[in-house]
């Protein structure tokens, strides 16, 4: 079903059960599980960041005081929204911690976007928190990538280069970050289908969205 204004509680899950579940795994999981084991690491990433910022419009809404001034419209999707959608949702906890949910959106979404690839961020005057993706499991013993040997990683880590302490990195399995993804947005439908808040945010974004501009 298309989007459509002022939806009631029924069309709000059956929009997530019938259109966003079969895009995700037609689309993003085609990508991260194709006959070939390997590659779907900016389109996986590039997809999933996209469809957060959607889902941080309608969890967060669109409120009468964001929509006044707002005439084109950009306060209906923001970082800050996708953001709290993430820290919301996404489990574990400890692992999607505000600090390095914010460098991950700001690292992976806007660079890969619209600048191809993850953006390299500053960490103060000289430090610099570099991107990196694995596929695989929680928790690696060892992966080699080029010339530095990562050694016990886990997803969404800042590890540090011994070799160059000016330089870290954000650790991101691909696999554990799309599982975590799916999951996210089963806990999300739950508690729409059952928060009259919640589907009232839905509705003002998704009215604001229709709105021809």
């Amino acid at each position: 079903m298309a989007f459509k204004r002022n939806m009631n509680q029924e069309e709000m899950i059956s929009f997530i059960d019938n259109e966003l579940f079969p895009q995700i795994k037609k689309e993003i999981k085609n990508w991260i599980y194709p006959k070939k084991q390997t590659g779907g690491y900016f389109a996986v990433t590039r997809q999933i960041f996209c469809m957060v910022d959607f889902l941080g419009a309608v969890y967060a809404g669109y409120p009468l005081v964001e929509k006044r001034n707002d005439e084109r419209g950009e306060k209906i999707a923001t970082s800050k929204k996708a953001i709290k959608f993430i820290t919301t949702f996404f489990e574990p906890e400890e692992t999607y911690q505000q600090d390095i949910v914010t460098k991950l959106y700001k690292m992976y979404r806007h660079g890969l976007v619209h600048l191809y690839q993850p953006k390299i961020l500053k960490l103060g005057s000289r430090k610099r928190l570099k991107w990196f993706f694995y596929r695989g499991a929680r928790h690696k013993e060892e992966i080699k990538i080029g010339e530095i040997v990562f050694k016990d990683i886990n997803h969404l880590q800042i590890y540090i280069d011994e070799n160059n302490r000016k330089h870290s990195y954000l650790v991101i399995s691909i696999d554990c970050l799309y599982k975590d993804f799916e999951e996210a947005i089963k806990r999300y439908r739950y508690k729409l289908a059952n928060t009259k808040c919640l589907q009232r945010n839905w509705r003002t974004a998704v009215n604001a969205i229709c709105k021809p501009r």
